[in-house]
């Protein structure tokens, strides 16, 4: 029970950090553009930045919020532990799509031009 309650915070975390990405105030969140210079951050429209970073939060987030669900069915025995694995397989995937594309996105259409 701990694994769910521990994942339902972790998701709670990525849903609140998603909302302060989302008002466009949590610029400093993002790993690299809080520690570039005033003119690399120049190149960036901050609030596009911001939203695409807090959309793949909040992918991060929903799929955490259904990990924990499916967890706890494990936990009450009306799941198998083995009916999980699709369900990770497709976690791992569309984090890393969701992060791909993000990158794509920000290069694209988040710089200034």
């Amino acid at each position: 029970m701990r694994s769910v309650i521990f994942v339902i915070v972790m998701a709670s975390v990525f849903l609140a950090i998603s909302i302060f990405l989302f008002l466009g105030k949590g610029s400093w969140l993002i790993a690299g553009y809080n520690t570039a210079s005033a003119e690399e951050k120049a190149k960036y429209n901050e609030k596009k930045l911001c939203k695409a970073i807090g959309t793949i939060t909040l992918i991060a987030a929903l799929l955490l919020y259904i990990m924990s669900y499916l967890g706890y069915r494990v936990e009450l025995g009306f799941m198998d532990e083995n009916q999980m694995l699709p369900f990770a397989i497709v976690f791992i995937v569309v984090v890393f799509s969701a992060t791909v594309i993000g990158s794509f996105y920000i290069n694209k259409k988040c710089k200034n031009k």
